[in-house]
């Protein structure tokens, strides 16, 4: 374990931003499988490799009082957070998997989703799916968070390529211990936050690999892309 991943400053750490923090942390470890929300037959399985980068402020308060400067797993105001992703369709919806771990860290996520329909697609007619996720992050002492979301997904499907858009809510319960100074006595902060988020993505179905980029609006903006081999 990287025990220097995050390190709050008492000095500098407040609540809010320690709640801006787990909001944005909240955002990449999110159990987003990076594909439609759909249901496939008991044969459908899909696995590859998704990644999703989030932007933050290096220069912030939020930032500077919870990671030290000598931490490195930023590139160019950016977190990068690779992940191996698996689904399998069970005919009454489709389960995914997902571990992750945060680029040049100790930091790691697992989690899951479960993608059940509302209206089944056709030829002529969208799939309209609900998917209820959740994650919980690893790796470090001093902090803890975990993720539940639930997002109503609509696509349709053309050929090999196949957009989707998101409508949900996510929502995060985070703690952190904030150690002691010669003033101050250790004290924990903690935050349960909701906010909304907002997806837009498409897939393209080739040959053998799946490619899928989306974008997501919920307390930044985010983006996310995927290849994967599967049926």
């Amino acid at each position: 374990m990287f025990g220097q991943d995050v390190k709050f400053d008492p000095n500098l750490v407040t609540q809010a931003n320690f709640s801006q923090f787990s909001r944005i942390v909240g955002q990449a470890i999110f159990a987003d499988p990076v594909q439609p929300a759909r249901t496939s037959g008991v044969l459908g399985f899909d696995a590859g490799i998704a990644a999703t980068v989030v932007p933050v402020d290096e220069k912030a308060a939020y930032w500077r009082a919870a990671v030290p400067a000598s931490s490195s797993f930023t590139t160019h105001g950016y977190v990068g957070v690779p992940r191996l992703v698996a689904s399998k369709g069970f005919g009454f919806g489709t389960i995914s998997g997902t571990y992750a771990k945060v680029s040049n860290s100790g930091i790691k996520m697992w989690g899951g989703a479960l993608d059940a329909p509302l209206l089944r697609g056709g030829v002529l007619k969208p799939e309209l799916a609900l998917r209820v996720s959740y994650s919980a992050l690893s790796g470090v002492d001093v902090f803890r968070e975990k993720t539940y979301g639930a997002e109503v997904f609509l696509s349709k499907g053309f050929g090999p390529i196949t957009p989707y858009a998101a409508v949900g809510i996510m929502h995060i319960n985070a703690a952190g211990d904030i150690p002691a100074t010669s003033r101050t006595a250790a004290f924990r902060l903690t935050d349960r936050s909701s906010f909304n988020r907002y997806t837009a993505g498409v897939r393209l179905s080739l040959l053998v690999p799946k490619l899928v980029v989306e974008v997501t609006q919920a307390e930044v903006r985010s983006y996310a892309a995927k290849v994967s081999i599967g049926f």
